[in-house]
């Protein structure tokens, strides 16, 4: 860690203190959101898991309008603060309405943290981007990092939160992830002199009262608009597709206006965005398949300890704080004596761990279920550890990508373009997920009918993760060439003959 940490920039640094407050109100809303609409809303699972599919691409969709807010008009470090105040208000919004069992006042308050995410979240990444040269080496092991401190806090949240909502209330769930958030405010006004000379251009530019009262009742309007779209899937559905495909478009814009060598970079990353939809769609599951599979076909303790089945949800995490240290450290180390794995190629490896994740799932609900239908947690917690492998290979690694393969000007609409697919994922994950939902039921679910449709569903998923690591590990070289631009340098060399 010393290596990885202590040599870093202190925009980098502060960065790290702030994200981990900020993970843990994250994390608290992700943790119990899904479970509160079936058991508190009385929604059923497949409208449940929908509907948060729905909310996460409003969010995703509005993200492009984050990282342009934060490059053109108000700043990173303004989008930064802004957020989340949003965040607070969100939050506390969705408190109350748990506390009156209101569907109208949850989805505003859905709405609400997904519009204020959008203006705040890419924030951090884009000032780490900003603290570094295109060619320090330090950047894989900073990114790795903060993707620790990242999981760091959505472990304990994870952990915490459900137990807080199951053993008080799931307002008081919402309300202390609310809290967080002002002590990611505080924490970052206390310490914003570390970034005093870092920033986009708004940054150090005066903004009139008018333009703040314009974004802040555009921003509000937006909820109300999202409240009612994520109730409303097929329509949210159109809506990605539709700004997905805007954002391409920007995206070929910009990218003619680049050089050569900078253009081939952007084709590649834009085709390592592309294999990072599958990681997504396959993380997305946490939240839905992953967790009502831990309720419904797991048995609730492990090694003699009961746990509560919404909290395996920390697996993830844990393992991700265990390993990141270690393969940052191992980054720096390699990439220092010209030795390191490219990018395209930790993305293929990154993938065949993924697809371990739910095949071992699969083996595990298939042949080792007891007579109640039931299995140990020892395979969530090994499905857990294959998925945080390729987490750090595939997702740590894919804002670094954007920081080592598109311009400088173009980080913060590359981040938000970025997070639109994201929304794909999460639309994708949403309707495949819907097969194994347990249909509305006034009697108890019973684990002898659900094991096999999970067992089923995760074996299916397993074939198509190996099908693309494979498409991955053949494309790897190629992508490599295209980044590092060998094969015109190759033709230069061949040229002079040297």
């Amino acid at each position: 860690m010393s290596i990885a940490f202590s040599r870093q920039p202190s925009a980098f640094r502060l960065m790290c203190f702030i994200i981990l407050p900020a993970m843990l109100s994250m994390y608290g809303l992700v943790a119990i959101v899904t479970v509160f609409m079936v058991n508190e809303l009385g929604m059923s699972e497949s409208d449940a898991f929908l509907i948060n599919g729905a909310a996460s691409a409003f969010s995703t969709i509005i993200y492009a309008l984050g990282g342009y807010l934060a490059d053109k008009i108000l700043g990173v470090k303004r989008s930064l603060i802004m957020g989340n105040v949003g965040i607070i208000v969100s939050l506390f919004l969705l408190s109350y309405a748990a506390a009156i069992g209101s569907v109208s006042l949850a989805m505003i308050g859905l709405a609400g943290g997904g519009v204020s995410r959008a203006l705040a979240n890419n924030c951090p990444s884009n000032i780490i981007s900003k603290a570094y040269k295109s060619d320090d080496i330090r950047v894989d092991s900073a990114f790795t990092v903060y993707y620790m401190m990242i999981n760091v806090g959505s472990c304990i949240s994870l952990v915490i939160t459900p137990i807080i909502a199951h053993k008080y209330s799931y307002s008081a769930g919402f309300a202390i992830a609310g809290l967080w958030n002002i002590l990611t405010i505080f924490i970052y006004i206390s310490k914003r002199s570390w970034i005093e000379n870092i920033g986009a251009k708004p940054d150090f530019e005066k903004i009139n009262v008018k333009t703040y009262l314009f974004i802040i009742f555009g921003l509000i309007g937006l909820t109300l608009l999202g409240s009612w779209l994520i109730t409303n899937y097929k329509l949210m559905q159109i809506l990605l597709v539709i700004a997905l495909s805007v954002a391409l478009v920007l995206f070929t814009m910009y990218l003619r206006k680049e050089n050569a060598v900078q253009q081939k970079k952007m084709i590649a990353s834009l085709i390592l965005l592309g294999f990072s939809v599958i990681f997504f769609i396959l993380y997305k599951q946490m939240p839905t398949s992953l967790t009502f599979f831990a309720i419904h076909n797991t048995r609730h303790e492990f090694l003699g300890i009961p746990f509560d089945p919404v909290s395996t949800q920390a697996l993830n995490p844990f393992w991700i704080i265990i390993l990141s240290p270690l393969l940052a450290i191992f980054y720096e180390k390699n990439n220092a004596k010209g030795n390191g794995a490219s990018l395209p190629l930790k993305f293929a490896m990154g993938m065949f761990f993924c697809s371990l994740a739910f095949l071992s799932l699969a083996y595990g609900a298939s042949f080792m279920a007891d007579e109640t239908g039931r299995v140990s947690a020892f395979w969530l917690i090994l499905t857990h550890l294959f998925q945080g492998l390729g987490e750090l290979l595939i997702s740590a690694l894919g804002i670094s990508v954007l920081a080592q393969l598109v311009p400088n000007h173009m980080i913060g609409f590359t981040l938000g373009f970025r997070t639109l697919t994201l929304g794909i994922s999460s639309i994708i994950a949403a309707n495949l997920a819907v097969y194994i939902a347990v249909p509305e039921s006034s009697g108890s679910v019973e684990s002898l009918q659900t094991l096999p449709v999970y067992a089923s569903y995760f074996f299916k998923i397993g074939i198509g993760a190996t099908v693309m690591a494979v498409i991955m590990l053949l494309t790897a070289k190629k992508l490599d060439n295209l980044i590092n631009d060998r094969n015109n340098t190759e033709k230069v060399q061949a040229e002079t003959g040297q």
